[in-house]
């Protein structure tokens, strides 16, 4: 059970039962993603979206009810969320950022089990950044992640590939 997500990431390989993950990769070759900069608008706030395609999920989705479900069942009581699915390529550089949301459950669906498709987490001193951990790219590994903890896609490194991934950014009910 955790009760603090506070600097913590958590990775869980088959983070969706068979059924649910077979379900979710009919489900993405059915849908038509578009690229992030024209679903949100030219007024972004990092130019970096314009490397991601995605699709919104609503909270009924039935991928979103069962990444909620498994949260809870580690003692996450999540809310508010934002999600969706999102496809991208390699690009050049990093993209560094931290979200405005409390815990971040990023879930790799499908591409090549690559270590530089993956996620890479920073430390920031003053104005630099130090890569501290480096997760690999495997199908249906989910990393439940502190949102304030500085990270960036790796598909800028060499050999690095094109990966579905299911995003999800809640705020959390504080424990009592």
């Amino acid at each position: 059970m955790i009760t603090n997500i506070s600097n913590h990431i958590i990775i869980k390989d088959n983070f969706f039962s068979e059924t649910i993950y077979k379900e979710i990769l009919i489900d993405i070759s059915r849908l038509k993603f578009r690229n992030r900069n024209e679903s949100v608008g030219s007024n972004l706030k990092n130019i970096y979206q314009k490397i991601y395609f995605n699709v919104p999920l609503s909270k009924d989705h039935f991928a979103v009810q069962e990444t909620i479900n498994i949260l809870n069942g580690y003692g996450l009581k999540v809310n508010k969320g934002d999600h969706n699915y999102f496809l991208s390529s390699s690009h050049e550089g990093a993209s560094i950022h931290n979200d405005d949301a409390r815990l971040n459950c990023l879930i790799y669906l499908k591409g090549r089990n690559l270590m530089n498709s993956g996620t890479g987490f920073y430390d920031k001193e003053e104005d630099n950044y130090h890569l501290r951990t480096h997760v690999g790219f495997k199908e249906n590994r989910g990393i439940i992640f502190d949102s304030k903890i500085y990270h960036s896609t790796t598909q800028f490194e060499k050999d690095s590939g094109s990966r579905y991934v299911m995003a999800n950014f809640f705020d959390l009910e504080e424990n009592k």
